[in-house]
């Protein structure tokens, strides 16, 4: 069986020097990204610097939300990325898409994804930033 050859025109294409040069371009974006996501957690109080995995290769960073959690009553990273999204309009993904469902640990985690433009990446972690003192109150008050 051989692959068309369109397919395989394309697959050559991915050696030329533009397209290296593409992708080296996105490799330094995620980079930079990253970076940024990883410094401005790493300004958040309340959440635990050994808690937070950020991916090496991947487009993410996964957290574990500690103490901040009351499973409960409810209050899961699910909840939580739920919130977000209906308060502030930031989509981040709960640990339950991720984990392995009989472990409970996808309900204490979340990820959030740095594929998108710098500019929106910056907005979201703002958001997140002034949402995420609420959630941990709202869970203390659990």
């Amino acid at each position: 069986i051989n692959a068309p050859t369109i397919s395989q025109t394309a697959a050559l294409r991915c050696w030329d020097d533009e397209t290296i040069e593409e992708l080296e371009s996105h490799v330094t974006k995620y980079g930079k990204s990253r970076e940024f996501i990883l410094k401005e957690l790493a300004d958040i109080d309340e959440i635990d610097q050994t808690n937070i995995a950020p991916a090496d290769g991947g487009f993410y960073v996964y957290i574990d939300l500690g103490e901040h959690v009351c499973l409960e009553k409810g209050l899961t990273s699910t909840e939580m990325c739920r919130s977000l999204l209906d308060q502030e309009g930031v989509a981040i993904t709960p640990g339950t898409d991720f984990e392995d469902p009989t472990s409970g640990k996808g309900e204490c985690r979340f990820r959030i994804s740095y594929a998108g433009g710098t500019d929106t990446i910056k907005d979201a972690i703002a958001k997140f930033r002034e949402f995420f003192p609420s959630w941990v109150e709202r869970v203390k008050q659990a």
